[in-house]
């Protein structure tokens, strides 16, 4: 089941948007839920409340709160929803870069590109199920690949630090840090063969892609604010593989 909120303040597009939605699934034969809201704020509130969506439809011109705003309330809570734009404006695309948009659709929609979209965003929604599962002290663990922020070995062990689950603040907390013996090179292998993109910027850092906030030439830094050193001899390689990476990004969303 994937879960959709669709947020604009002209009730036809919303319409449009979910009847596009339920028709795309059904051929698909994806399982999907939708949540309508007309403006910003009442989006905001509902997740930060504790609803859970996978994919957000977001307007950029609205009331009390605009899209763009919402969106940066919504990465403000950590939020990895999949967020589309849907404007007729493209005059706010370097805005939109901020708040890491997964696709940009313009209005009036065309409906193989809203097809393609979808496609594209159930494709992603799906490399968050694929799980890294590992033993210690003979238990077997399974966390999930897209919350991992990045692996860090140090004296023999390695630990994977998590990005957080964001739920109802009245929840319990998740674990945020596991740890094994494994060398980080095997990690490295294990990886290679799922979805989940992930870097080697430093013989002890191992990171996942798409919680790369910014890259300089010696560090990256994450979406929590974490930065970590990419060593002298990945330096090149590392910023090749960061730009392919966004390239492809970029070109999909084209």
């Amino acid at each position: 089941m994937i879960n959709i909120a669709i947020c604009d303040d002209d009730m036809a597009m919303t319409t449009t948007i979910e009847e596009m939605l339920y028709e795309t699934s059904k051929e698909q034969n994806v399982k999907i839920n939708c949540a309508v809201f007309f403006d910003g704020f009442t989006l905001v509130e509902n997740i930060r409340q504790g609803t859970c969506y996978d994919l957000i439809y977001l307007d950029i011109e609205m009331h009390k709160v605009n899209g763009i705003s919402a969106a940066e309330r919504i990465r403000n809570m950590e939020i990895p929803a999949l967020i589309v734009y849907v404007s007729s404006h493209e005059k706010y695309l370097k805005e939109l870069f901020y708040t890491e948009p997964f696709r940009f659709l313009q209005k009036p929609i065309d409906g193989q590109e809203f097809h393609s979209v979808f496609m594209d965003a159930y494709k992603r929604i799906r490399q968050k199920s694929e799980y890294f599962s590992f033993t210690y002290n003979k238990e077997l663990i399974k966390v999930p690949l897209g919350r991992i922020y990045y692996f860090e070995s140090r004296n023999r062990v390695v630990y994977i630090h998590m990005a957080r689950n964001v739920r109802n603040e009245n929840a319990e907390p998740d674990e945020t840090e596991y740890k094994f013996y494994r060398k980080m090179n095997d990690v490295e292998k294990q990886l290679s063969g799922t979805n989940v993109r992930f870097i080697r910027i430093h013989q002890s850092y191992l990171v996942n892609f798409d919680y790369i906030k910014s890259m300089s030439f010696t560090s990256v830094t994450m979406y929590d604010g974490t930065v970590l050193q990419i060593s002298e001899d990945r330096q090149k390689s590392v910023r090749t593989q960061f730009c392919r990476m966004a390239r492809v990004e970029v070109s999909s969303s084209e």
